[in-house]
């Protein structure tokens, strides 16, 4: 049986190439952990999270094209921001598709917007390769300084595990708090 390390040593970029269809930006923050670490190899971390991230955006590109209103209707409580998204998309094309994957909430929807807005595959696809490798070499290089960071609080604070624990729980109740209280208001 492999052990962490281990997994991460072997399965690791292929991980990171999968991760954009599921859960994107954790993934390449914890891999560039890993790569602080030496694990993984930090620029073909990047390189295997931007391909992933090409392969998921142009695959929902193309639900977009192919399927586009009637997988947007599914969202029936968002129309007023697929609007929205569809003007912004009018207006700024180039800008949209290289950064729909930094919009929260717009990660997985945007590309099959982008796809029923006319944009061509032409033009998506080059833009589509900046805004992964963009996107990759941001999230990755966050967890790489991250990784650091945790390195050298660990070799300082001994508690420091119990800190980080403690932030990140109040953090998450912020955020449920929030979630609750809206989801509460527009029901």
């Amino acid at each position: 049986m492999l052990e962490p390390n281990e997994w991460i040593t072997h399965y690791g970029y292929l991980a990171v190439m999968v991760g954009p269809l599921i859960e994107g930006d954790g993934l390449a923050i914890l891999a560039g952990v890993a790569a602080r670490h030496g694990y993984l190899n930090f620029f073909l971390t990047i390189l295997m999270t931007a391909i992933g991230a090409m392969i998921s955006d142009q695959f929902l590109f193309f639900i977009g094209r192919r399927y586009g209103d009637p997988v947007l209707k599914k969202f029936h409580r968002h129309q007023h921001r697929i609007e929205r998204a569809r003007q912004l998309i009018q207006r700024y094309p180039s800008l949209w598709v290289i950064g729909t994957r930094f919009a929260y909430g717009f990660r997985t929807i945007g590309p099959i917007i982008i796809g029923t807005s006319g944009i061509p595959a032409r033009r998506f696809v080059p833009l589509n390769i900046v805004g992964a490798f963009l996107w990759a070499t941001i999230m990755v290089s966050i967890g790489y300084g991250v990784g650091e960071f945790v390195q050298r609080l660990f070799a300082t604070q001994p508690h420091a595990g119990l800190w980080l624990a403690g932030i990140a729980a109040t953090l998450l109740a912020i955020v449920a708090a929030i979630w609750f209280f809206r989801r509460r208001r527009h029901a």
